[in-house]
């Protein structure tokens, strides 16, 4: 990629357990495999802050894994992490909204359609699976398939302790 691409944010000291890494990856490739996606990324809910961990990334050069998402929209927040619906923006406007960070990032990498497949364990919201392309990639019939997917990673997320130290991380150029 020729233009440099800057990712600003917080970082938080992930400690994985033993085979959760593989694991994630496992689940994250077999979703990107039946649906399709040019970024995968996993995220680990932290309710005391209200933000999401990155925990797995399958562009870990531009999302890191331990980046922490902070800017997260109203309706996002009240649909994924209050209602347990899951997240579909079809088209480039939509990931243009405030459920989003890091646009001009998203733009530079043609990811201009997002679904986040809500993780949920016995009412609880513990992250969702995020899976990002072109426009008209996803609909609503891909969301019950990621949901599928998003299912199988709350026995993994559940095993992950709550990180908690977070240190300011400085531009990453690619």
């Amino acid at each position: 990629m020729s233009d440099q691409l800057h990712v600003v944010e917080d970082h938080a000291a992930l400690a994985l357990p033993p085979g959760a890494g593989a694991e994630l990856a496992r689940i994250a490739g077999a979703a990107a495999g039946e649906l399709g996606a040019r970024l995968v990324t996993v995220s680990l809910w932290r309710g005391g802050s209200r933000d999401l961990v990155r925990v797995h990334s399958s562009l870990p050069e531009v999302y890191a894994v331990g980046g922490i998402s902070r800017v997260l929209g109203a309706e996002w927040l009240r649909r994924c992490v209050d209602n347990h619906e899951s997240y579909l923006a079809e088209d480039e406007s939509a990931v243009n909204s405030d459920s989003f960070e890091h646009h001009g990032v998203l733009a530079a990498l043609e990811l201009t359609a997002a679904l986040n497949a809500v993780v949920v364990h016995r009412g609880r919201f513990l992250g969702c699976l995020n899976l990002l392309d072109a426009a008209g990639r996803y609909s609503a019939a891909s969301v019950a398939r990621a949901e599928a997917h998003a299912g199988a990673l709350a026995a993994v997320l559940r095993r992950i302790p709550e990180p908690r130290d977070v240190r300011p991380r400085g531009p990453l150029t690619i």
